[in-house]
Formats: C-alpha cells, structure tokens, sequence
C-alpha cells in the first residue's frame, strides 16, 4: 500500500510540475493563465482528496505539502522544494491576484468589474481557507484530525471551482441518497450515481 501511494505521490509531482511550467517562458493571453489556472485548480481537489484518504501520516503530509506548494508557489512562505529542484513556480494565489488585476482593468463596465472583482476575491479567499487547512494538517500529529484537515482543504478548493467536476470524488451525503434510494425525493435525477 505505500509502495502505491508513493507512486501516486511522483505521478502527482510530475504533473504539478507539468501543469506549472506550461508557457512559463513566452507570455500568455489572459484566456490560457485562466484554463491553466482551473487546471491546477483540480489537480489541488486530487492532492487534498489522495492526501485526506493517505493510509499513512508520512504520506498525507507529503500530498498536503505538494497543495501548499501549489498554492504558495516557489516564492511563498512554506514552499518546499522538490527534489530535483523546479523553476519558479507563481502558485494558485499568486497567479490568481495578477490575474484578477487584469480581469478587472479589462471589464468594459462597471457591473462588469465589480462582478470580476467578487469573484477574484472568493476565489483567493477559498484559496487561503484552503491553504490554511492543508498547513495545519501537515502540524497535526493525528491521522484523522490531519484527515479532516485535508477534506476541509478539499472542500474549499471545490468552492472556488465553483461547480461539480468529474474528479476527485469524495463520497457524501449524495452517496448515503443515493444508497438507500432517496435521491428522486429530495430533487435527484435518479438513483444512479
């Protein structure tokens, strides 16, 4: 079991790595930082779901520190370098105030620029809700509360998504619906998963 989850753990290494480096050298239109940016957006929903299920303590502090490192960046506070050492990496909040500088400064008026500004602000408030969970799970000296810690991380990271995506899945109260067939009751669209 922890054969496998170091695996996962470098395949997960390798793609933060993928995902930071694209275009780093030639600028991008604003279009692809923000495809970019929902990209590594999921990819931090994978690192928070793998760590909060980790089998062992080493291993969800290993996958919690991969989600800080991606929404610090290189130049944050806690970032770890990985071995072998990366380029500078902006992380989720960097990359997501720059970002929102430019949303805003092009919004054609003013409804426009102060729904760009609320969202920007959601989106890094999110960020940082989540940044904190995975900090402290990475203090926590108990698997289930460094678990719960990860689900809060998750959860957040969900928020600023801002809609149901594909991956990761973290089962919950439409699982225990759907289990004992209630979900057509409460608004579903079925029992099926």
């Amino acid at each position: 079991m922890k054969r496998a989850t170091r695996a996962t753990a470098c395949l997960l290494t390798l793609a933060i790595l993928a995902v930071g480096a694209t275009g780093q050298t030639e600028e991008r239109t604003v279009e692809d930082r923000l495809v970019a940016l929902a990209q590594q957006l999921r990819l931090g929903m994978t690192l928070a779901s793998v760590a909060a299920y980790s089998p062992t303590l080493d291993d969800l502090r290993l996958h919690a520190q991969q989600l800080v490192n991606l929404l610090e960046g290189s130049g944050g506070r806690h970032f770890v370098r990985p071995v072998p050492p990366v380029d500078d990496v902006p992380g989720l909040l960097v990359e997501m105030t720059s970002l929102g500088a430019r949303f805003e400064a092009t919004a054609p008026d003013p409804e426009s620029r102060a729904r760009v500004r609320d969202a920007v602000r959601n989106v890094r408030t999110f960020l940082t809700f989540a940044l904190e969970a995975a900090l402290t799970a990475l203090d926590d000296r108990r698997i289930d509360r460094a678990s719960s810690d990860m689900l809060r991380a998750y959860a957040f990271l969900l928020a600023a998504y801002e809609r149901p995506c594909d991956i990761p899945y973290v089962p919950a109260l439409w699982t225990l619906l759907r289990a004992f067939g209630v979900t057509a009751r409460v608004g579903g669209e079925g029992d099926s998963p």
